[in-house]
């Protein structure tokens, strides 16, 4: 190993884990993934298992404790969650200086991660965003008129255990009497939410600027792509995305430079949008100050900010950003499949049949002809979840239950719960 060249740690995650690793071993840095890794990413043939036994997200000072015994003098460290994120953002200076985590600072991270705090902070900078309300009990909600609370959902500000613990991501309004009785579920859950207004549009109204801001507070480089197939709907994951020009979403990036100099934020984004037909305004939806799901796309339309990142962080110079290619995909198989089903039949739906795009897609979330054993993982998956859903339906689904949807959801779209995995 080069003394001017640290390894890199990938902390958590599967997917998003995934684009890190293969990003950082075919660029030939050495790299290592501390715990127990996914499937996924255990089956790629980058994946090497760091020394040592470490908790999932532990504090900061048990952190550092880890990263002292380990055999490098200097690392640089990659967090995949939102939790391990917080997570390296908590290190001591002292262990902060010789391993080097590509994440904001921890106020910021806070900021992005609590939705309540998001909601205050695009407010205080006139940053576009959806109308956001704390709603902690059902009181929060008086100010609300009926008309604005049912065009409204709940959205939880820790995403990841609600999504875990409810299998949704969000929950639609259609009545006060819903939102009181779901403001009770998710106290006694345990469970924090906002109110937020639900901007329409079509999944291809959602865009998103991804990129890196050095450590010296400048853009470096970002690209702009719109979804084109998300599951679940409404309130589900992009399934395939495609990289558009920059000049589309150019108020956007805009607002995005404004809220990261008022923030003073550091590190790798991926900033959701949606553009409300209403006005025409882009109106950001969320920030993740990590590596993100699609982050393969960036490399494969020639933006490689998973390298930046790593020479940022080791101390080593930045090349000039490259331009990205207009037009790239990037699809998530197994997903997509449930996606192109569920929107079948409808005359606006972009993208081609899933076979297709897996074929012709430059960037594919789980497959890649020099790591093809995750794809494999990802498909012997696919029986095991048709099994525990066929079990759950023969037993009854154990989660916390939900309650039943109005008249005119069970006419429409009812709520989808997460993919099971």
């Amino acid at each position: 190993m080069s003394i001017s060249q640290p390894p890199a740690l990938v902390f958590g995650g599967d997917v998003t884990a995934l684009a890190v690793l293969r990003a950082l071993g075919r660029a030939g840095v050495e790299t290592w993934v501390p715990g127990q890794a996914m499937p996924l990413v255990r089956r790629s043939r980058y994946h090497r298992a760091a020394p040592g036994a470490i908790d999932d997200a532990p504090s900061g000072e048990r952190l550092a404790a880890y990263l002292d015994g380990l055999p490098w003098e200097r690392t640089v460290l990659f967090p995949c969650t939102d939790n391990w994120a917080i997570a390296l953002a908590s290190l001591p200076e002292r262990a902060a200086e010789r391993h080097r985590a590509v994440v904001p600072p921890l106020s910021v991270l806070h900021a992005l991660v609590d939705k309540a705090q998001f909601g205050d902070v695009t407010a205080v900078h006139g940053v576009p965003a959806p109308r956001t309300f704390r709603a902690r009990v059902p009181a929060d909600l008086d100010p609300v008129p009926d008309e604005q609370l049912c065009g409204s959902f709940l959205k939880p500000i820790d995403s990841q255990r609600f999504a875990k613990h409810f299998g949704v991501k969000g929950l639609r309004l259609r009545s006060r009497a819903q939102a009181t009785e779901l403001l009770g579920q998710m106290a006694e859950a345990g469970h924090e939410v906002v109110l937020q207004e639900l901007i329409p549009g079509p999944p291809e109204a959602h865009v998103f600027v991804d990129g890196y801001v050095d450590r010296q507070g400048e853009m470096w480089g970002c690209l702009a792509r719109r979804r084109l197939r998300m599951f679940p709907p409404p309130f589900g994951n992009s399934t395939l995305s495609e990289t558009t020009p920059r000049e589309e979403v150019a108020p956007a990036i805009e607002s995005l430079r404004r809220l990261f100099a008022a923030l003073g934020f550091r590190g790798l984004f991926d900033a959701e949008f949606k553009r409300d037909e209403r006005d025409g305004a882009f109106k950001v939806i969320e920030v993740n100050g990590r590596p993100w799901w699609q982050l393969a796309l960036a490399g494969a339309s020639g933006l490689d900010v998973v390298g930046a990142a790593f020479r940022d962080a080791a101390g080593l110079p930045l090349p000039a950003a490259a331009e990205y290619r207009v037009g790239c995909r990037w699809v998530h198989p197994v997903p997509d499949v449930r996606a192109w089903l569920a929107t079948r039949g409808n005359p606006g739906q972009l993208g081609r049949f899933p076979l297709r795009e897996w074929v012709a897609a430059e960037a594919n979330a789980v497959f890649a002809s020099d790591d093809p054993l995750p794809a494999l993982e990802e498909f012997a998956a696919v029986p095991r979840g048709v099994l525990k859903l066929g079990l759950r339906r023969v037993l009854g689904d154990r989660r916390p239950p939900l309650p039943a949807p109005a008249a005119s959801e069970q006419a429409g779209q009812p709520l989808a719960r997460c993919l099971p995995r």
